[in-house]
């Protein structure tokens, strides 16, 4: 690779110097960016590692991958903030998005559990997605990273908060609007109770000072809401567009409502105690 550097155009002398300062030549070898892809081979592991995952449908989980880093990739330019943040912001995303298809992947493993046990290991799950990604892209040294990472750790806790409330409140009775709904209402609730928590903690306001920033929690709150949803929704519509993963998400919130194929090749309703309405 063949390095030049440039000389600012504020520092141009015209014919009096050159432009360029001197090439240097750095040997660049193709392995050296293996590092940047280990949020990726997280993901591969998941599917690789587990026999449920060894069907050609599992690939179907990059669609919401490729959907969502499509519309970040279209947001981008009308946030307006440094490039540096920018990859911060981009990481953490990622790591969201992974770490998200690899809870998708292992639902079935995790359903199967005590609730409290699924909910922690969902969140070392999260958690260990955004390490890998913040390692892989050694991000960890960037100015304001430390406290980007804290809102990471906050919209993870929202992020299984609302699953858990949403589905909760579907305990007797589930449609996929109804889980929709509940989603999208206890997203609005936990991102404003988050966010007011995460503001008086961090900033440690005065009454007067809380008062005055009451309207911009407000609003953070909100953008924090519709980026969580927003999310979730791909990985939804896929649950509720393809069996293969419809049947995870029956399987991490244990409902009735379906009918899964046993070995024997018959069908059985999969276990619960919730049935299926609008």
């Amino acid at each position: 690779m063949r390095i030049i550097p440039a000389i600012d155009s504020s520092e141009d002398i015209g014919n009096l110097g050159i432009k360029e300062g001197t090439a240097t030549i750095y040997p660049w070898k193709w392995y050296y960016s293996m590092p940047a892809f280990g949020i990726w081979i997280f993901l591969a592991l998941a599917i690789l590692l587990f026999k449920d995952n060894h069907d050609p449908r599992v690939l179907l989980i990059l669609i919401p991958i490729f959907i969502i880093r499509l519309l970040w990739s279209l947001f981008l330019p009308v946030l307006g903030v440094p490039t540096t943040i920018l990859v911060v912001f981009g990481m953490l995303v990622d790591a969201l998005v992974i770490g998200l298809a690899v809870l998708w992947l292992l639902a079935y493993k995790l359903g199967n559990r005590n609730r409290f046990i699924s909910v922690l290991l969902a969140f070392i799950v999260l958690l260990a997605a955004t390490f890998i990604a913040v390692v892989s892209n050694q991000t960890w040294s960037l100015r304001g990273s430390r406290e980007v990472m804290v809102v990471q750790v906050l919209e993870i806790v929202i992020m299984l908060l609302v699953f858990v409330l949403a589905g909760w409140c579907c305990r007797k009775q589930y449609g996929p609007k109804r889980f929709m709904l509940w989603l999208a209402f206890w997203t609005i609730v936990i991102s404003l109770v988050g966010m007011f928590i995460y503001f008086l903690i961090s900033m440690r306001p005065s009454a007067d000072e809380l008062i005055n920033q009451i309207p911009e929690v407000l609003v953070g709150s909100l953008i924090l809401a519709i980026t969580i949803y927003m999310l979730n929704l791909p990985f939804l519509i896929l649950a509720f567009a393809s069996t293969f993963y419809r049947e995870r998400f029956y399987a991490y919130f244990r409902l009735k409502s379906m009918l899964v194929s046993s070995p024997s090749g018959t069908e059985k309703p999969h276990g619960g105690d919730l049935e299926q309405t609008e």
